[in-house]
């Protein structure tokens, strides 16, 4: 059986044989958050055009007008991200599944085809995974602000252990569907699986590895903290050479901009890796991985022969 350990090598390995999908990942990220924040950018500029006339009736009406279609601009800009993140990993996760399961870099020029043939149903995962995690939010919130008002009116030691319990079902709650919906995209785009086929044998998965699939979930989180408070200090650095000082300001810009691509793609990394050992669990489960040799351990050290012997005496 392949321990977490091991499954965290060979996804970190997988990202490594395979960077441009690291860099195909930062782009995207990149570009979808772009593309969700122009239509607020847009409305912003009209509403920002009529203040400066010194019209402020005609700035409430244009917010009034603009809140339908920034609305509607926003959900564009969504979906079109979470398509285009869809079509990544339709053609990303069988090559990391192949590369755990060769334990080499796969053959080129596959990408194109896998997307096309995986996205309709990764396109259908992705929503069941992300439709399932919103409706348990909502259910835990729900929970939560229907119980506050008998709380602050009638506080007690049963309502605090209740929300107690409520806030911290809904952490780990969160962790584990995480989790599935990871193995549920996973299974449809690795293994060609149907919606309802593929989260049964996630959530089996899930049961069974368990332990395994929470460990390389913390291990990576720890490894996202990490790159994150690297970054921090580093920008943290920057701007504290450039504090109220517009020159000095305007050429650290540049050091900021290479600084977030350069931590949008060890994030990228990382989420490649991380989808990576997933991968190779998800292939362990099925009996395709074979045993992970152990580390050749060093010959033993000759046995010591005896002082008593090793004396020139003769024998009498």
């Amino acid at each position: 059986m392949l321990r977490a350990n091991q499954a965290v090598r060979l996804g970190l390995r997988a990202a490594s044989r395979n960077p441009e999908l690291a860099f195909a990942r930062a782009l995207l990220d990149q570009l979808g958050n772009l593309i969700v924040f122009l239509p607020v950018l847009l409305a912003s500029l009209f509403v920002f055009a009529l203040v400066d006339r010194s019209d402020f009736l005609a700035a409430v009406r244009a917010v009034r007008a603009l809140s339908w279609p920034t609305l509607g601009g926003l959900t564009a800009a969504a979906s079109l991200a979470f398509s285009a993140g869809t079509l990544f990993w339709a053609g990303a996760l069988p090559l990391l599944a192949a590369d755990a399961e060769l334990d080499r870099r796969p053959p080129s020029g596959n990408f194109a085809l896998l997307a096309s043939r995986g996205f309709a149903r990764v396109l259908l995962a992705g929503l069941v995974a992300y439709a399932i995690a919103i409706a348990f939010s909502l259910a835990c919130a729900a929970a939560l602000f229907s119980g506050l008002p008998a709380l602050v009116a009638r506080p007690s030691r049963a309502l605090l252990a209740g929300t107690a319990l409520i806030a911290a079902l809904s952490l780990a709650g969160s962790v584990l569907l995480d989790l599935l919906g990871r193995l549920l995209i996973l299974r449809a785009a690795a293994f060609g699986e149907g919606v309802s086929v593929a989260f049964g044998r996630a959530a089996s998965l899930l049961g069974a590895r368990l332990g395994a699939c929470i460990v390389v979930s913390a291990a990576f989180l720890m490894l996202d903290l990490i790159a994150a408070t690297v970054a921090g200090m580093v920008t943290g650095a920057i701007s504290s050479t450039s504090f109220l000082n517009p020159g000095v300001e305007l050429l650290a810009l540049a050091p900021r901009i290479a600084m977030g691509l350069a931590a949008a793609a060890v994030f990228a990394w990382l989420e490649v890796g991380r989808m990576g050992a997933l991968s190779a669990l998800a292939l362990d489960a099925e009996g395709l991985i074979g045993e992970q040799s152990a580390p050749p351990q060093p010959a033993p050290p000759p046995l010591a022969e005896p002082v008593i012997e090793a004396l020139p005496i003769e024998d009498e």
